[in-house]
């Protein structure tokens, strides 16, 4: 849930920051913002009521997520500017919902 927060969340925060207009219209016009943001609640409400594809989903979108992130940063890698704080917070987020939902008692308890 906390990664729809920043997806969907960021954007209006970045626009109340710098008051810039684009801001809305670039991000919100992308397909990939409102994907991402709705396959994240649909992820958490699913493992909410404990179905077992929603942990089989959340496993494979936090992968290409944190796959797609870490490309980004890789690519962008510097020690004299080192990589901006919200890819940083994606991945943490990403590598946070991997660790906890991975060992099998999670995955067990997923049995709807």
């Amino acid at each position: 849930m906390a990664y729809s927060v920043v997806v969907l969340g960021g954007t209006l925060v970045r626009f109340a920051l710098t008051g810039d207009a684009f801001t809305l219209r670039f991000s919100f016009a992308q397909p990939a913002t409102w994907i991402a943001g709705l396959v994240a609640i649909l992820v958490a409400w699913g493992l909410l009521k404990h179905f077992r594809w929603a942990w089989w989903l959340g496993m494979g979108a936090a992968a290409f997520q944190l796959y797609r992130v870490g490309s980004w940063i890789f690519d962008h890698f510097s020690f004299s500017r080192p990589p901006a704080f919200g890819p940083l917070l994606v991945a943490g987020l990403m590598l946070t919902f991997l660790v906890l939902a991975f060992p099998s008692h999670v995955r067990t308890s997923c049995s709807r």
